[in-house]
């Protein structure tokens, strides 16, 4: 704790920048269902969500723990987290709003008012069934279920770049051109580029 307390008293905040960025940004952050998962409580044996344990997983490295650095250390350095990391989005807008809208790591300020780069996976087909046999079968989504999931976006900051990245599943070369043909139009209709006119937004095509 002693050394994090003479970094935040004896270096400029450029000098701590790029020591934040080295010990907490990412490049690809996965957020996912799995994110939210319950674990078992060591002691109770109990299945839960707790972020804490989450975290001490996630983040196994000594300074991600508060009672090891200094708080202001701790603050700027997670801030540093959501500031700078490139966070991909894989599962639909509900987990990606609840991510960006729950202050998980207790620092007074939620993660859509910090988070810069993001990434959705859009994919353009839903399987249906639960068993390996059933889940081989698709389909491609509605105009409406890709949009929304688009709409993950305005979860996010103004200014925040962010980059769709369409996933493609077809039988055919046809079917391919159908569904990146509906994903461009659904993001050069006029109404949905008013809403996101406030985002740089990248398509990029599997």
């Amino acid at each position: 704790m002693e050394l994090t307390e003479q970094v935040m008293n004896k270096l400029p905040r450029e000098i701590r920048d790029m020591i934040y960025f080295h010990l907490s940004t990412r490049h690809d952050e996965y957020v996912e269902r799995e994110h939210y998962r319950t674990t078992q409580d060591p002691l109770t044996k109990l299945y839960s969500y707790d972020f804490e344990r989450w975290k001490a997983e996630h983040f196994p490295e000594y300074y991600w723990k508060r009672e090891n650095v200094a708080e202001d250390f701790h603050q700027e350095m997670a801030e540093n987290y959501y500031r700078t990391s490139t966070f991909v989005f894989a599962d639909g807008p509900a987990v990606m709003k609840r991510f960006l809208t729950t202050d998980e790591m207790k620092l007074g300020v939620v993660p859509k008012d910090l988070v810069s780069n993001a990434e959705i996976k859009l994919f353009a087909v839903v399987h249906n069934g639960s068993t390996w046999r059933t889940y081989m079968k698709y389909e491609p989504k509605t105009w409406d279920q890709m949009r929304d999931e688009l709409d993950g976006m305005l979860n996010l900051r103004h200014e925040a770049n962010v980059v769709v990245r369409l996933v493609t599943e077809a039988g055919t070369e046809e079917e391919r051109i159908e569904q990146r043909e509906t994903v461009m139009a659904i993001m050069s209709d006029e109404k949905q580029m008013e809403k996101w006119k406030a985002y740089k937004v990248r398509l990029l095509l599997e």
